[in-house]
């Protein structure tokens, strides 16, 4: 490969899954989750020993540009990608690949900024062989697949023949996801790995309307890269997927952080776990899942654990009306 390659750090969100911690002034990459840091902070972290500070880009919404400086005070502003307004995955994918001036035959690392892992040695072991893997196979499009713990349905599933990738399943019903499971289907990671002119040519051949709205980028219709590009790209047979094994945790949910911070020893010898924002929120859940949410004097007690998705957006909803 004659080129170096270049991370690329999708960040934002609309903070609601992790409230009242998160908000959508303050998503869950500028939160400091994990070892006092953002999310955000440690995954340029962690990538660092496989890519120096140079090649790393962010892209991130204009209106949380401050939020980013924030986590990353030394990170170069000629480095952070600003979009005029999120418009999901897909067109940021799209900003990212033509904005950043890159030789065509670079790799280029696309990461979400919110996941967590345990072994970030195997994180970049398994990074390393899909830089590879993209540098050396022009033209394929490398995506990074989680062994199942459970037949999960708030992931999206990779389904494969051997490395190549026949199918993308986007959050089935529980019966499903047991029966792409049984079958082998692996849970996305969001972690994708190309040539730039690989993303570049498919993004032409499969999603031309956002490719040519870029200019006006408010207007463009909010996709996700899964279904923009990657869906039909493994239908065209673009498509490869390696296995990432590395204790890796989407944080969806109060549920998985607490299990993510227990795993990497963050809990304290109860079980319990303490997180702040640099608002004023402090949130204490013990190991039953009871919750005491503080807001300067404010002391409010609820399980967050056991709420679903939709009671927590309902929640931050009625906080914010």
């Amino acid at each position: 490969m004659s080129t170096r390659p270049y991370a690329v750090i999708l960040a934002g969100g609309g903070g609601t899954r992790l409230w009242p911690l998160s908000s959508p002034e303050r998503p869950k990459p500028f939160i400091p989750l994990v070892g006092g840091k953002t999310l955000l902070a440690a995954t340029v972290d962690r990538l660092l020993p496989l890519v120096p500070r140079d090649d790393i880009y962010v892209v991130v919404a204009a209106s949380q540009l401050a939020l980013a400086r924030e986590s990353l005070p030394t990170l170069p502003l000629a480095q952070i990608v600003s979009e005029p307004i999120g418009r999901n995955t897909g067109p940021a994918v799209a900003l990212a690949a033509e904005r950043i001036d890159r030789p065509d035959d670079a790799v280029m690392m696309v990461l979400p900024a919110d996941h967590a892992v345990l072994d970030p040695d195997a994180w970049r072991r398994t990074l390393g062989s899909a830089i590879d893997r993209a540098g050396n196979e022009s033209g394929v499009l490398v995506t990074l697949g989680v062994t199942p713990t459970h037949p999960a349905t708030g992931f999206g599933y990779i389904v494969a023949e051997g490395e190549r990738v026949t199918r993308f399943t986007e959050k089935p019903d529980a019966v499903t996801a047991q029966q792409l499971i049984a079958g082998g289907a692996r849970w996305n990671a969001g972690t994708f790995i190309w040539r730039r002119a690989a993303i570049r040519a498919a993004i032409r051949r499969f999603a031309a309307p956002t490719l040519a709205g870029l200019d006006d980028y408010a207007a463009l219709t909010p996709h996700p890269i899964d279904t923009l590009v990657m869906e039909p790209a493994a239908a065209a047979g673009l498509v490869r997927t390696l296995a990432l094994e590395c204790g890796w945790s989407d944080i969806g949910n109060w549920k998985a952080l607490r299990a993510h911070l227990t795993a990497s020893g963050e809990a304290d010898a109860n079980g319990s776990i303490r997180i702040a924002t640099p608002n004023g929120k402090e949130v204490i859940i013990d190991a039953s899942g009871a919750a005491q949410i503080r807001t300067g004097t404010s002391i409010i007690r609820m399980n967050l654990e056991a709420m679903s998705d939709a009671e927590i957006r309902a929640a931050a909803a009625a906080e914010r009306s």
